[in-house]
Order: C-alpha cells, then sequence, then structure tokens
C-alpha cells in the first residue's frame, strides 16, 4: 500500500482529528488579556526560552506549543514590519539622490551650452588678437634676427577650441 494513500485512509478513520489514537488539542483564540500578556512579555525579550515558554504556558492557561507559534509569529511580523521600515527609508534615500544626480546632470548641461556659446563668442576676439601679436612679433623680427625664445604665436583655430577635455577640466590654449 502506497504511503499516500495510507495517509488518507487514517484521515478519513478519525473524522474528530485524530490520528494514530492520539486526540489533536484544540487551537483556542487568546483572550484580549492572554495576548496583552504575551505582547509585554515580548516587549520584555523576544527570545523564547524552554522555562520561560512553560512558565507563560502555565500562566496564561496555554499549551506551551501555542505560546510558542504565537512567539514565531510575532518575530516574523517584527521582521517584516523592519524589512518595510529599511525599504522606506533606502527608498527616500534613493528618491533623494536621484533628484540630486538629475539636477546635476540639467546643471552640466546647462554649463556645457554656456561654454560653447562663450567659445562662440571669444573665436574671433582671439583669433584678431593673435594677429596683432603676430604682425608685432613679425615686424620685430624683420628688423632683428630671431633668438631661440622668440617665436611667432599660431592663430587660435578649431583645434584650441574643440580639444577641450570630456569633463571640461582643462582647455588647451596657446601659449603665449
Amino acid at each position: 500500500m502506497d504511503p499516500k494513500h495510507d495517509r488518507e485512509s487514517r484521515s478519513r478513520s478519525a473524522p474528530t482529528g485524530e490520528i494514530d489514537n492520539q486526540p489533536a488539542e484544540k487551537k483556542r483564540r487568546l483572550t484580549f488579556e492572554q495576548v496583552n500578556m504575551l505582547e509585554k512579555s515580548f516587549e520584555e525579550e523576544n527570545k523564547l526560552e524552554p522555562e520561560r515558554k512553560t512558565v507563560l504556558a502555565k500562566m496564561l492557561g496555554l499549551p506551551q506549543r501555542q505560546v510558542a507559534v504565537w512567539f514565531q509569529n510575532r518575530k516574523a511580523r517584527c521582521k517584516v514590519k523592519q524589512i518595510e521600515r529599511d525599504y522606506d527609508v533606502l527608498k527616500a534615500c534613493y528618491d533623494s539622490l536621484l533628484a540630486k544626480h538629475e539636477s546635476v546632470v540639467s546643471e552640466n548641461e546647462k554649463l556645457r551650452s554656456k561654454v560653447l556659446t562663450l567659445t562662440e563668442i571669444l573665436r574671433p576676439a582671439t583669433n584678431q588678437t593673435q594677429r596683432h601679436f603676430q604682425h608685432k612679433l613679425k615686424s620685430k623680427t624683420d628688423d632683428e634676427t630671431m633668438s631661440s625664445s622668440t617665436a611667432l604665436v599660431p592663430l587660435a583655430n578649431d583645434y584650441y577650441f574643440t580639444h577641450i577635455d570630456e569633463s571640461f577640466d582643462w582647455w588647451v590654449w596657446p601659449t603665449v
């Protein structure tokens, strides 16, 4: 005979909840006073030692197993509530960081746009200034022999304005 069939026949033969001629304990609903006493005991110490379980069961008139199960369920509820609180704190932190990140990205885009605008404004003035210096240096060197420390200043061109580090930490400017 297979075990499944054996279990089914035993449960049919014991309609009152008796299995192997042992009476099943009825699950009792806890009274308001019993719940309060268990809650107070749980607040004092959430770990249930065997001696304490025995004392509580006698005081409350409950089976020890019911006291133990109540403590297990209460611990599980506490753990779920703690996880929910932790989640709420982490979610708030995440939302705050996300908002800050979006703000920084937006500010970065504004600054990039401003840099490009200023670069376009400065390009003609820089070219004119450099042509002026080149002209002065050229006229000066036409009269004198050029020393090794004197060199023509190159005109600002797209190279100087477009070779900007991605993080905008430094610019490449011509040396004067």
